[in-house]
């Protein structure tokens, strides 16, 4: 398998021809049945570092350059390199790794062992068992850092990860093929959140691997003044994408609660009231289903002349809906057996089974009646 090692550089002469010894240097030390390369993609430095790296080039057949013809950020260095690395060196595997000697080459053996294992990612990760932050680095900065890593988990809902903003990474090329790597929502540092989070929705198995993070010893910090509201700028965006559907499936069940309301109220003095909400839940059944499909869905809507199909998707999303309707009877029968009977009271139970029906039908639309084209 071949391994790709991508290295942004910008003025990084100080530290690029250390960074490339001492990755030959651990070579060895790798399982043999994977072929180490290494791509140094610069941003066209005024210092030189790509003339050192073309010299370099001549005694070293494993080592490319990429040069971007401008600075376009250090997400956008690396898109630029993944996709050379898949393209024009069909890489199995590509590492994300710092010029500046913060990420320690001695760790990539036992990150490859993972990928052996099974892993599809491995992240090099400050916060696990074993990780650790440079003891130089102030309060401040750690702090940022612990808080970035909170905010991630608790917006994108991603408490299993403990580092998402390491960015010390192996990744299969499978994986990044199927990510549009243009699309990312940051050509800067937060580029590596979102990445993840890619990773993430595609079932990727990613392994936090302990490392041991060092400042850099040469030379100046890349780290943009921006990137703090660069990063909240992408962890939102994500969740408000992730949600944007349950949002709409939340207004369309509001227009099917109205519905429901008030057929079940125009029923509930004739008939027992599970019975009469087990109606009117019917009802707003057929009226979610229209505007599901024509508005919440449309991405992935089912044409109205493929009659077959449509009928039998609706047959599919009442099926679905028993279990909403199952949900709200109990809610319903429990409720007026231990409360007793009044208009206040059943219209509250009647709101609490719409709420919980709401989690089960939205989670079954997208599983299965709009399900997500591959």
């Amino acid at each position: 398998m071949k391994v790709v090692i991508i290295i942004p550089t910008y003025n990084e002469r100080e530290n690029i021809k250390n960074t490339l010894k001492a990755l030959e240097e651990v070579f060895p030390q790798v399982e043999e049945k994977y072929e180490m390369h290494i791509l140094v993609v610069d941003d066209s430095s005024p210092d030189g570092t790509g003339e050192i790296v073309k010299e370099l080039m001549k005694t070293k057949n494993f080592v490319h350059l990429f040069v971007n013809k401008e600075k376009a950020g250090l997400g956008a260095a690396y898109i630029k390199g993944m996709k050379y690395a898949i393209e024009k060196l069909q890489a199995d595997l590509v590492f994300e790794f710092d010029a500046d000697g913060s990420h320690q080459p001695k760790y990539i053996p036992g990150m490859l062992k993972e990928v052996t294992k099974g892993a599809d990612v491995v992240v090099g990760s400050r916060y696990v068992p074993g990780g650790s932050m440079p003891k130089d680095w102030g309060f401040d900065r750690k702090l940022i850092s612990f808080f970035g890593n909170l905010m991630c988990q608790s917006v994108l809902f991603t408490w299993q990860y403990k580092d998402m903003t390491s960015g010390y990474r192996v990744s299969k090329t499978s994986f990044l093929k199927r990510i549009d790597l243009d699309a990312l929502l940051s050509k800067q540092f937060a580029y590596k959140i979102h990445l993840y989070y890619a990773f993430h929705k595609l079932k990727a198995k990613i392994v936090e691997f302990p490392i041991a993070f060092v400042d850099r010893a040469k030379g100046k910090t890349k780290f943009p003044k921006n990137n703090i509201i660069d990063s909240l700028r992408v962890i939102f965006t994500l969740r408000f994408r992730e949600s944007k559907k349950f949002i709409q499936v939340c207004i369309v069940g509001t227009i099917g609660a109205i519905i429901q309301f008030s057929i079940f109220n125009l029923l509930r003095l004739k008939t027992a009231p599970e019975y009469a909400n087990v109606i009117a839940v019917e009802f707003a059944v057929i009226a979610n289903f229209i505007i599901n499909n024509l508005w919440t869905f449309k991405d992935d809507k089912i044409a109205f002349k493929n009659i077959k199909k449509l009928l039998f998707k609706f047959f599919q999303f009442n099926l679905i809906s028993l279990g909403s309707i199952s949900i709200q009877f109990v809610v319903m029968k429990i409720g007026v057996s231990v409360l007793g009977r009044s208009t206040l009271l059943e219209n509250g139970l009647v709101m609490i089974g719409i709420l919980i029906g709401l989690v089960w039908n939205y989670t079954m639309y997208t599983k299965l009646i709009w399900k997500k084209k591959k």
